[in-house]
């Protein structure tokens, strides 16, 4: 009797929900099965910010049964784990994108006002794949280029849905990039000229870090001893960046044009005009303004017109005095000069614009700098350690070189302690 009831139960169970089956359509029995899952293989993808060049991630897309036809994400926001949204990356993003192993192509990426999108500040957009029937799995192909402002960001993620074209979520996962400080865009990172004893130019091009602070040299080309004098008018860099003027023994000045190609750092030279060997001391400063010591002491200020053809105006008289240097360099957009005890003296750019009043008054930096035989001022050195765009080369008795930067603390710019930068340099006649 206990067992005919038990059945009576179970009958009327299952005709109970047979009914509420039928009384509720047939959506409850097909409902739609859990999500696949998106896994980035390796983990985070390490992107190295500079200029090495693109790296590839991949994800991998497991799907449930059934799906087929176009899978597609929204538009992927990133937040950036340091740094605030106003903080947002420049312009060298380059990225591409392949689906099933076919061709890559470019997937665009979006820096949004950080004041219409509240944290995004980094949207990207991943292609749209076609799922065949019976396939299980999808593969996504991402490459990755960036700038070396990119360093500053750290590690980004974002979470990734995948749905079909009901809207119904298909997979979920997480995509996430971890840059890394690269190698500086050569753009950006200063380079130092030396003249050997047979007249060769040589390019020292910095590395943009402290502990080796410049790459093995380059032949820029010979014959550069038949001048007497050499400065350069604004920051040369690895790419071929800055001007450079030349004094022949004739007291003829030249001018070469920076090329803007690495390897071929100059244009070829351009006549300036003679009379220059009345001069002692040549230097240019950034923005192609040219100083000029006669031999009364007095300094002279050649402002730049911007025009290879004729790249300076009318000189502007700055002041007497200067001959009790022994030797004046460019140092950031202002001057350093020595004095034969090896006192250094300073010139600051001066906040107001005054054609004959270039610099603040001098202020003494320091002693000892008669030790060195040649100096030459760089531009930055090492961003990481909060440097502004200055830095000086300084070459020993015995041919040993170090590199002095410069941080900059509460508004000033305070000295710390100098990197070595290799021997053997007495070789060279000439620095700039």
């Amino acid at each position: 009797m206990r067992q005919l009831r038990r059945a009576l139960v179970t009958a009327g169970l299952a005709l109970a929900l047979t009914s509420s089956a039928l009384a509720g359509g047939a959506a409850t029995a097909t409902a739609a099965p859990e999500p696949g899952t998106i896994t980035q293989e390796g983990g985070p993808l390490r992107v190295p910010a500079g200029e090495e060049g693109p790296v590839t991630t991949r994800l991998t897309v497991t799907l449930p049964p059934g799906v087929k036809g176009a899978i597609r994400s929204e538009r992927l926001g990133f937040l950036a784990a340091y740094g605030t949204p106003g903080d947002r990356p420049g312009p060298r993003i380059t990225s591409t994108c392949a689906v099933d192993g076919g061709a890559f192509e470019p997937c665009p990426w979006a820096s949004p006002d950080p004041e219409t999108v509240d944290g995004i500040w980094l949207l990207f957009d991943l292609p749209a794949a076609q799922v065949p029937e019976g396939a299980s799995s999808v593969t996504y192909d991402i490459t990755m280029d960036v700038g070396s402002d990119f360093a500053r960001f750290g590690d980004i993620s974002t979470a990734v849905d995948l749905h079909d074209a009901t809207g119904t979520v298909v997979a979920r996962g997480e995509l996430a990039f971890s840059f890394e400080r690269g190698t500086l865009e050569a753009s950006l990172r200063t380079s130092l000229h030396a003249r050997d004893r047979n007249g060769v130019l040589w390019q020292y091009d910095a590395t943009g870090r402290l502990g080796t602070p410049l790459k093995p040299r380059r032949r820029v080309g010979g014959g550069w001893n038949a001048y007497t004098a050499l400065t350069k008018l604004d920051r040369t860099t690895a790419a071929g960046a800055g001007d450079l003027v030349a004094r022949d023994r004739d007291g003829v000045l030249w001018y070469y044009r920076g090329s803007r190609r690495e390897g071929a750092p100059f244009e070829p030279r351009r006549r300036v005009g003679g009379g220059w060997n009345v001069y002692t001391s040549l230097t240019g400063l950034p923005g192609g303004d040219l100083y000029a010591r006669d031999r009364d002491g007095v300094l002279w200020r050649y402002p730049t017109t911007h025009w290879a053809e004729h790249p300076f105006g009318r000189r502007v008289r700055v002041g007497g005095g200067w001959n009790a240097y022994t030797s004046i360099v460019a140092f950031g957009d202002g001057l350093i000069a020595h004095t034969p005890d090896g006192r250094q003296w300073r010139y600051e750019k001066a906040d107001e614009w005054d054609p004959a009043v270039p610099f603040k008054p001098r202020r003494a930096v320091g002693g000892g700098w008669n030790a060195y035989t040649a100096l030459a001022g760089m531009g930055m050195i090492d961003p990481e350690a909060g440097g502004d765009d200055q830095s000086l080369a300084a070459r020993a008795r015995d041919g040993k070189l170090v590199v002095y930067g410069v941080v900059k603390f509460d508004g000033k710019s305070e000295p710390y302690y100098p990197r070595p930068g290799g021997w053997g340099w007495n070789i060279y006649d000439l620095l700039v």
